[in-house]
């Protein structure tokens, strides 16, 4: 495929380390950002080709007159991959004082009208070239909200283009600023239950990306590479707030799963930065040369745990460069990132050390006391980057109050060594009781996984459930495998014989959510409809 020139990597203006202002909310930091070296190209992908600083800002002001004349509604569903238009429309909404809903098309029928219904959204933008993609997976309730972006801008009227230009030049005069606290509604994977609807304010991702920056340096010159769609809290706040806060260059390509076209576009734009889960990296690094990697400088990775084999693979293909790649943790309610791996000073398995910014304690999780160093217990979160709460009043809220102080249950479970760095170990929420024992799925599938797991990709899953009748634990797998074998496997490693796998039901393929995360929830549902 041709792809459209791209101009990232000129400059015409300083670089520099960017930082973000936390006395500023996304707008006024858009603003300040955006006002300067108007000629500066800022993004790029193969629809839009490239574009500058000065551009996108008008771009923006005039969508947002349009956006206004579309709805009374605070909020304005967005449903589209990563592309500079998606990116555009956030922006926009801000100037509009609305709020975007990022949804995520891939979630099935029921879960994506809940998500409409939650945030009582009347409009959902989306463009007709990507509905055609995914219109089977799209419910005619939803259907008949969408406003099909690239029909709109077609009829934008003369005043409102007016009213653009005067925004983009005269932005304090224009642009109000005082807007809603609330910067996004994000939804949680619903790898469990249903997805929760999270609200996250203009603080808590501009405190997020200033305590993450405190720990790694990112040049205003640097490209990253955007694929993760924007419905996943790395993709709205790293990959596309960030260049709106700071100017960071980004080249967006709309689907993570055409591993060519993802290749194509590192070298095409000369990419410096991915983020990516250890398993789409190692698809890209199999399908990439040294030549494809060669201006690659970071890759901060997540979601699931970096295998030494892949580090190795990364440092084999990037050789003879200064390139890194970091391990962090992340969670949607923590606007995402709670903890990175320093530069120089990384440890292997570790998730890093908590940023600047954010306090977290290891308790127990019945007591709430904190346990010992290196002693594992629940991590709990608190700072100006933990969300207020969810939106459906209805769930019990996830905070718990110690010494006067609001921390964020994070039900993952893990241990902080003397260092300082974190480990995560498990997931409480993921847990059946047996006999009066409490199992971890994760503890059992983290074995089978080192034991007969596939690095290139999730070919197996363990569930259970202790509704019904008789309490069972299921390994999903996309291969044959001898049950008694793979209990004589969790027996040596000490697993007690009561979790012991009950069944093993083979699959085509290990179902996963938009997120790449295994689809735990779809899994329960198979083993308790048979319940």
């Amino acid at each position: 495929m041709a792809m459209k020139e791209s101009f990232l990597h000129l400059q015409s203006s300083p670089d520099y380390n960017v930082m973000p202002d936390t006395s500023k909310n996304i707008l006024e930091n858009f603003i300040t950002t955006f006002t300067h070296h108007k000629e500066e190209y800022f993004a790029w992908d193969n629809v839009s080709g490239s574009s500058k600083r000065g551009d996108f800002m008008l771009k923006a002001a005039v969508v947002s007159n349009l956006l206004k004349s579309k709805t009374q509604h605070k909020n304005i569903g967005i449903m589209l991959p990563a592309l500079q238009s998606t990116t555009l429309l956030i922006m926009a909404s801000y100037m509009a004082g609305k709020i975007p809903v990022m949804l995520n098309w891939t979630v099935g029928n029921k879960v994506l009208v809940h998500c409409a219904e939650i945030t009582d959204l009347d409009i959902i933008i989306t463009a007709t070239s990507f509905f055609e993609k995914v219109k089977e997976q799209i419910p005619s309730e939803i259907e008949g909200k969408l406003m099909f972006l690239d029909k709109e801008v077609k009829n934008i009227s003369t005043p409102m283009k007016l009213k653009g230009v005067l925004m983009a030049k005269f932005p304090k005069l224009f642009i109000n600023t005082k807007i809603d606290e609330t910067a996004v509604v994000l939804f949680t994977s619903g790898s469990e239950t249903l997805p929760k609807a999270v609200r996250l304010t203009h603080k808590n991702i501009v405190h997020d990306l200033n305590g993450a920056l405190h720990i790694i340096d990112i040049r205003v010159q640097s490209i990253f590479l955007s694929f993760l769609p924007p419905f996943h809290s790395f993709g709205f706040t790293v990959l596309s707030v960030l260049p709106l806060l700071t100017g960071v260059k980004v080249a967006y390509t709309p689907n993570p799963t055409n591993i060519g076209e993802v290749v194509e576009t590192i070298k095409h734009v000369q990419a410096n930065n991915l983020i990516a889960t250890p398993t789409l990296l190692k698809m890209i690094m199999n399908k990439a040369s040294r030549e494809d990697f060669k201006t690659i400088e970071l890759v901060i990775t997540g979601a699931e745990s970096l295998h030494e084999t892949i580090k190795n693979q990364f440092n084999e293909l990037t050789k003879g460069n200064t390139s890194r790649i970091i391990e962090g943790y992340g969670i949607t309610e923590c606007a995402p990132i709670v903890s990175l791996n320093p530069y120089d000073a990384q440890k292997t398995n570790s998730v890093g050390k908590i940023i600047k910014g954010l306090e977290i304690k290891v308790v127990n999780p019945d007591s709430f006391e904190e346990v010992e160093v290196a002693k594992e217990g629940m991590f709990i979160v608190s700072g100006p980057s933990v969300f207020p709460g969810y939106l459906d009043v209805d769930i019990q809220p996830p905070f718990i109050e110690i010494q006067g102080k609001r921390f964020y249950k994070t039900g993952d479970l893990g241990y902080i060594d003397a260092d300082g760095f974190l480990f995560i170990t498990g997931r409480l929420k993921r847990f059946i009781k047996i006999a009066g024992e409490m199992i971890s799925m994760p503890f059992i599938e983290n074995i089978l996984k080192s034991e007969c797991g596939n690095n290139e990709e999730i070919n197996l899953a363990v569930e259970g459930s202790d509704k019904g009748g008789e309490p069972k634990v299921v390994l999903f797998s996309t291969k044959e495998m001898d049950l008694s074998e793979i209990n004589r496997c969790l027996r040596e490693k000490g697993v007690a014989s009561i979790a012991r796998i009950r069944e093993i039901k083979v699959v085509n393929e290990i179902p996963l959510l938009g997120s790449g995360k295994t689809n735990y929830r779809l899994l329960k549902e198979i083993i308790e409809k048979e319940v």
